[in-house]
């Protein structure tokens, strides 16, 4: 069972810990595997007993549901999908009242923020956390992002302000995620995020629009991306853009807990432990 359980220590000095937890513990589920066994044989494994830094996680596909109940049975929920949509699969866009425009090193302040935002929100549901130095990381990832020789960020626009932000990483960037998808090429979308008083302009609709057309222009298969399963917003948007479920991450946070029904209090607060 070598290769069914793993466990990652994030280094804490990275944009890692922002995605999750520091400590994770990993099932790796096979097509026709005993889960409910292999759940009972895993327990004696994990470590960090009531540690809120810590999790537990199994990545299922998304059609399997025979695997909710014993997951449910054992405290864990379904927090993060990894959604696709494949190319040609987008709705018309819609009027927004925004434009949209590459963005330039000279953004990077406001990527920064508008990624900010993001984190914010989605810190609520339950993976993502907002560490002390998340927003240094952020701007040496988002600085690399703009340092690319091909356009991968844009803003939306309303007068001269930018109102949200939108990035793809390309096939070439994206290999990361080749286990999740069996279309190619393929890319993932890293971000998108509308300021909190500008949600409901259409902004983040015009930025998908705009991105998908950038990805299938240059032959692009599929994308994929991440969202928070429980946040109202994420979901039924990113379904109404052409995504489908494709793989489900079920989440126990601690990873080993006292008892199942014990809150540990996981928050959006910078210094304590809470993916998009």
């Amino acid at each position: 069972m070598a290769d069914t359980f793993s466990y990652r220590e994030a280094d804490p000095d990275s944009l890692l810990p922002t995605w999750g937890p520091l400590r994770t513990h990993s099932l790796v589920w096979r097509p026709g595997c005993d889960l409910p066994a292999l759940l009972d044989a895993w327990e004696a494994r994990l470590t960090g007993l009531d540690d809120p830094d810590t999790a537990a996680i199994v990545t299922l596909p998304s059609h399997e549901t025979a695997g909710a109940l014993p997951l449910i049975r054992r405290g864990f929920a379904p927090l993060t999908v990894i959604a696709e949509r494949l190319a040609g699969h987008s709705p018309a866009p819609r009027p927004s009242g925004v434009s949209v425009r590459a963005a330039t090193h000279a953004d990077l302040d406001i990527a920064v923020e508008l990624n900010l935002h993001t984190i914010r929100y989605d810190a609520a549901f339950g993976m993502v956390t907002e560490r002390p130095n998340t927003a240094e990381h952020l701007r040496s990832a988002l600085a690399g992002v703009l340092g690319r020789d091909h356009e991968a960020m844009w803003l939306a626009v309303h007068g001269d302000t930018p109102i949200g932000m939108i990035y793809v990483d390309m096939p070439q960037d994206a290999g990361w995620l080749e286990r999740f998808t069996s279309a190619r090429p393929f890319a993932y979308l890293g971000h998108l995020g509308v300021r909190p008083d500008a949600r409901g302009t259409g902004a983040g609709g015009a930025l998908v629009a705009h991105a998908h057309a950038v990805l299938d222009g240059a032959g692009v298969a599929s994308t994929l991306l991440h969202h928070a399963l429980p946040n109202p917003r994420s979901t039924p948007f990113w379904y109404s853009q052409g995504y489908r479920p494709r793989w489900t991450m079920w989440v126990r946070r601690p990873a080993a807990r006292t008892s199942p029904g014990v809150s540990y209090g996981v928050s959006a607060q910078p210094e304590r432990p809470s993916a998009t």
